[in-house]
């Protein structure tokens, strides 16, 4: 049975009704047992205390004094005393409310506790550390008396756990409003802060008269950010350096000089916390422009590496329950009817991303066109190894079929894509007006979802005819390819599963990594080592900056189409030249005095904003497509240099 609560409420009550924190044990045993024997009835668990009420009460004491709530002292020879924590808690809680009306009365001091009062129930904190934990954490199950140890040798303040942080710093203020709220005091420090302040007089001048004319306004003034931190610094330095001149100190003095400490301590606290508040919003401020930029979506992992300008982590400038609430946030706020800023969606893998609003709508339309050529040359190639083997599809033939290998390869080749096209979300962004630069395509008709082979602008006939033209002159004679067929006994249809380009493309790197790690334990060269192990680098980022459905190539075209809108195809092909040269050129300067390890993402990033800034770029005017196509060129130049 946990009565141990129950014990203390007791013995709260008993001391309560004798006004006094120190109950005689002998009495309370008495009391103790009558109250059991009262309630018995009502409390069955109280048995225990009926007949012989001292074994269990030591217990339960024990467990008290475990947590300081009570100590058991000697008051007499053969008499002992029990010691209530919470009393003194009660009772100097108090004297803190009572400090708000009469800011003359000085504060609680461990020597007010009575001398027969062991000071072990007193838990010296040091007061920077104790009111900062207390302001970062207002709300607390801890029950103890604190003394306060403040610098400069200054007398301990008593502090009660249940006194909240800020009614302590209130109290401090109201003693300095009470100091400058006479007239010599208010005259000589306002001309101080005025002096002190030239070109800014009548922000010091404001100030001080709001804090000393105004009784609630000091939480406020403290609690805001910006010049006004110096302005509180400045006000409590000129009060204690006045007060350093006195050589005896009455306990008036004492008093001021501890509220002077507190309200710069907590000064401190809220400016800190008022940087701490402004890097956190600054570093939101950098994840949401990042998100906004390609790939567009995101998953958590990629979220949580993301990097400020400088190339710190933005998760050192909020921690991960912050991001997590900040994501919660985004992606369930929003107003009336209409969808969150941010929103979610799944792969078939489960994987969850996490995408702007604003951006669905472009990254379906560039997603849109790399399917295309990805999916056309997928089907393509099938077709003509079943043409070359005298066989025919009914995709080739019939639209339906047709349109579910056109959807099967999107889910299989590009599977960000057709997520999207499933999410519960895009009927509203796609009933909605967007900016009137913004590209939009349009998925629905009639309510459904438009058949994919317009999405992807693919014509089965002129796909069947044009794979049926690059094949030898003899498959198109029927007779000539009927005997063929028969006679190379080609009628068996493959079972072999077909792999996607995205699947060739991560076997083909493996084996180039392999082949990497074999050449590098054979060679000596330390410039062949140093290339090696800049090719894995850059593997290392690929993976980050490529979509595992996708292939780098692919990322790299898919972007070019994006920022490269010049029509004619020399035009278009001396830009994309002319972009790749400015790259190469400045890769081939820094790979000069590169290591492997810095070889990073944010690196990469880095670089690649170095190369985008440059003046012959500023014309090109989709900023992000080219950036990250940057990074792409810079990931494939290093892949590719030669051992």
């Amino acid at each position: 049975m946990a009565t141990t609560a129950n014990i203390l409420t007791l013995l709260k009550f008993f001391a309560g009704k004798q006004g006094d924190g120190i109950v005689a044990y002998g009495d309370f045993v008495e009391y103790l047992k009558r109250y059991a024997e009262h309630h018995l009835d009502e409390q069955p668990a109280l048995a225990a205390y009926v007949s012989d009420p001292v074994p269990p009460l030591q217990a339960e004491l024990a467990k008290l004094a475990e947590k300081r709530q009570v100590t058991v002292i000697d008051t007499a020879p053969g008499k002992q005393g029990i010691v209530i924590v919470p009393f003194y808690i009660d009772r100097f809680a108090d004297r803190y409310k009572d400090l708000l009306a009469n800011p003359g009365q000085p504060f609680p001091s461990p020597s007010d506790l009575p001398k027969s009062v062991p000071q072990e129930i007193v838990s010296r904190q040091d007061a920077t550390n104790l009111l900062y934990a207390l302001l970062d954490q207002p709300e607390t199950s801890d029950k103890s008396l604190y003394a306060l140890t403040l610098p400069n040798d200054m007398p301990p303040i008593l502090l009660p756990s249940s006194v909240p942080a800020p009614l302590l710093i209130a109290a401090s203020l109201a003693k300095l409003r009470l100091l400058l709220s006479k007239g010599d005091h208010h005259d000589y420090f306002l001309k101080k802060m005025t002096i002190s302040n030239p070109g800014r007089e009548m922000t010091a001048k404001n100030f001080f008269n709001k804090f000393a004319d105004q009784p609630d306004s000091g939480m406020e003034l403290l609690q805001e950010s910006g010049e006004l931190f110096y302005l509180w610094n400045q006000l409590c330095y000129f009060i204690r350096q006045d007060y350093e001149k006195i050589k005896e100190y009455t306990s008036d003095d004492i008093s001021r000089l501890q509220a002077i400490t507190i309200v710069e301590l907590a000064a401190n606290y809220y400016k800190t916390k008022a940087h701490e508040d402004d890097r956190k919003a600054a570093a939101f401020a950098a994840l949401k422009e990042q998100m906004q930029r390609p790939p567009y979506a995101f998953t958590v992992d990629a979220i949580i590496k993301f990097c400020d300008a400088k190339g710190a982590p933005l998760l050192s400038s909020y921690s991960e329950e912050e991001l997590k609430s900040w994501i919660q946030s985004k992606s369930t706020q929003s107003g009336g009817d209409d969808l969150p800023d941010l929103l979610i969606f799944k792969t078939a893998d489960n994987e969850r991303y996490f995408i702007f609003k604003n951006k669905v709508m472009p990254l379906i339309v560039r997603l849109c066109a790399d399917a295309r050529v990805t999916v056309r040359d997928s089907i393509s190639k099938h077709w003509d190894a079943v043409m070359r083997n005298y066989q025919t599809l009914p995709e080739m033939k019939n639209q339906d079929d047709f349109e579910r290998r056109v959807e099967r390869e999107v889910q299989e080749q590009v599977p960000l894509l057709y997520a999207l096209l499933h999410a519960s979300f895009l009927p509203l962004i796609a009933s909605e007006r967007g900016d009137e630069t913004e590209q939009r395509v349009m998925l629905y008709e009639n309510g459904n979802l438009v058949p994919y082979s317009e999405l992807l602008l693919m014509n089965r006939a002129e796909l069947y005819t044009g794979t049926r033209l690059l094949l030898p002159f003899w498959y198109t004679m029927p007779l000539v390819s009927w005997l063929a067929k028969l006679f190379s006994g080609s009628s068996k249809k493959s079972t072999a599963k077909h792999k996607n380009s995205a699947e060739q493309y991560r076997e083909s790197e493996a084996e180039k990594r392999r082949q990497d790690a074999a050449d590098a334990e054979i060679a000596k060269n330390p410039n062949v080592s140093k290339k090696i192990a800049l090719r894995e680098a850059a593997r290392d980022a690929e993976q980050d900056l490529v979509p595992r459905s996708s292939t780098l190539d692919r990322e790299l075209e898919s972007y070019c189409r994006q920022w490269n809108h010049l029509i004619g195809k020399e035009s278009n092909a001396n830009l994309t030249e002319d972009v790749n040269t400015l790259i190469r050129d400045y890769v081939r300067k820094t790979l000069r005095s590169f290591k492997s390890t810095s070889l990073t993402v944010d690196r990469i990033k880095s670089m690649a904003d170095t190369i985008v800034s440059a003046r012959g770029l500023q014309k090109i005017k989709n900023r992000d497509a080219l950036f990250m196509y940057t990074q792409l060129y810079i990931v494939k130049l290093i892949k590719n240099l030669p051992t």
